[in-house]
């Protein structure tokens, strides 16, 4: 399907006007593709995006993402729902929330999920576009599921417009409990076009949503809007993960074409709703790839994460086999020396082989430990290639991704070197530097056929990983 056959039409068109044959002639396409993930949530067909509803409820962990099976677009969005019992062995429940009332007519944008009593309340931006000029109204909505995965949207919507100040870009709610009230984070841009997140509480999880306030960040550096808003909680500290679109590179460097950023603070100020002696802004992921990312304070104690691995205005070579994108393995979070470092929940280990992986291995994992000085790492395949490198004379650590028909692209930052895991899943790749004090996310598309690995001044062990 060329860009040709993506009018406006087929870009809106309901799920069940579709003819069936669609997705049965794309479901064969995407069979023939030499780039699927093995061990990555990723969609049957046509496009994944942000990930939501991260939650665990009914004695499993619940994650949805964002959809849209008809090919590898952004058109009408769903909810694809996933499910797991170990944060590893994801299947898709075949129950997807669409788009089928009138607040979210034009797509089920991001949002997420909070366990109340034995029930799952999910709160999500509704996309609407309205008049003959085709103004964006967002409705903040609600739904529960129930023990079956049954979802049941609530006639009204949560919030019904944006506040006064604010554009029709106002999105992405994340609901937590605080005491006596449910608050919901929300992306917005103003119509001074610069970016906040903004704060609304309630009492009642699904009624009685009122403006509270501002979150003072700490920073202005918001660019023109403030993406998927995440608070999480750990070893005593606040964490906010947030997508700044149009940050002023001056003051926060990234090379993305929309960075995924956070902050750390003491603690958060319910009363004035202001992060209390807050960090700096810095980047969550070095790589090339990775953003809307998605926290949960889990039951266990755990703060977790997941992203998606791809970009906002971004093709890539997948859409030619009609699929698009991923979410990141889950990650568990801690702070440490002031910075966020994130790691594979331990439950990975169960689907890692000891056996050495070879090159018709393209799921594996790659570590070394102590790193030389200055070393070199090589994945090659035809006309295809990582390179990853670390040079102690500047402390300059380099990723350079060339993927096939395509110029290379690098990607840099200075640290020191103690330890390092790649997990390759065939076109998917996580990078954690230093137990995860840095991370390095993308995709690479490489021949499909074999990957060869080579070093300089590195010992390396190779397993393989099984394919889910």
């Amino acid at each position: 399907m060329d860009k040709n056959y993506w009018t406006l039409d087929r870009l809106g068109r309901l799920y069940k006007d579709w003819d069936p044959q669609v997705l049965t002639d794309l479901s064969a396409q995407v069979a023939k593709s030499k780039w699927r993930p093995g061990y990555h949530i990723t969609t049957k067909t046509g496009l994944l995006n942000d990930p939501n509803g991260f939650s665990y409820f009914n004695g499993q962990w619940h994650l949805f993402n964002q959809a849209f099976p008809y090919g590898a677009v952004h058109g009408l969005k769903s909810w694809q729902h996933n499910v797991s019992d170990d944060l590893i062995h994801w299947r898709v429940v075949d129950k997807p929330m669409v788009p089928d009332i009138y607040s979210d007519r034009n797509g089920c944008y991001s949002g997420s999920a909070i366990n109340v009593d034995d029930k799952l309340f999910i709160m999500y931006t509704g996309n609407t576009f309205e008049g003959s000029e085709f103004t964006r109204h967002p409705y903040q909505d609600g739904a529960w599921m129930d023990a079956d995965n049954n979802i049941e949207k609530l006639a009204e919507p949560l919030i019904a417009d944006s506040p006064s100040g604010v554009t029709g870009h106002f999105r992405d709610p994340q609901i937590i409990k605080h005491d006596d009230y449910y608050y919901a984070f929300i992306g917005a841009q103003t119509v001074d076009n610069t970016g906040e997140i903004l704060t609304y509480r309630s009492r009642q999880v699904d009624s009685g949503w009122e403006l509270y306030k501002k979150l003072d960040l700490g920073t202005d550096n918001l660019g023109y809007m403030a993406e998927c808003p995440n608070v999480g909680f750990v070893d005593g500290k606040v964490v906010v993960i947030f997508c700044p679109q149009g940050a002023d590179k001056a003051a926060f460097h990234y090379d993305n074409v929309h960075p995924n950023a956070y902050i750390i603070a003491d603690e958060l100020d319910f009363s004035a709703m202001k992060l209390v002696n807050p960090s700096p802004m810095q980047q969550l992921d070095e790589g090339f790839d990775y953003y809307a990312t998605q926290l949960l304070n889990a039951p266990d104690g755990r703060l977790l994460s997941v992203g998606w691995i791809g970009l906002p205005d971004t093709e890539y070579l997948s859409d030619q086999d009609g699929w698009e994108g991923e979410l990141s393995m889950v990650r568990e979070l801690h702070i440490s020396n002031g910075s966020l470092v994130q790691s594979p929940v331990n439950e990975l280990e169960t689907i890692i082989d000891d056996t050495p992986a070879t090159a018709n291995d393209l799921q594996r994992l790659i570590t070394a430990a102590p790193l030389a000085s200055q070393f070199s790492l090589y994945l090659d395949s035809t006309d295809s290639y990582l390179h990853l490198a670390y040079d102690e004379s500047d402390r300059q650590w380099t990723l350079v991704r060339k993927n096939v028909g395509e110029e290379a692209v690098t990607r840099s930052f200075q640290g020191d070197p103690s330890s390092l895991s790649i997990y390759l899943d065939n076109s998917v790749f996580e990078i954690f530097i230093n137990g995860g004090k840095v991370t390095m996310t993308g995709q690479f598309f490489h021949d499909g056929k074999s990957i060869q690995v080579s070093t300089t001044s590195m010992d390396i062990k190779q397993k393989k990983i099984q394919n889910m």
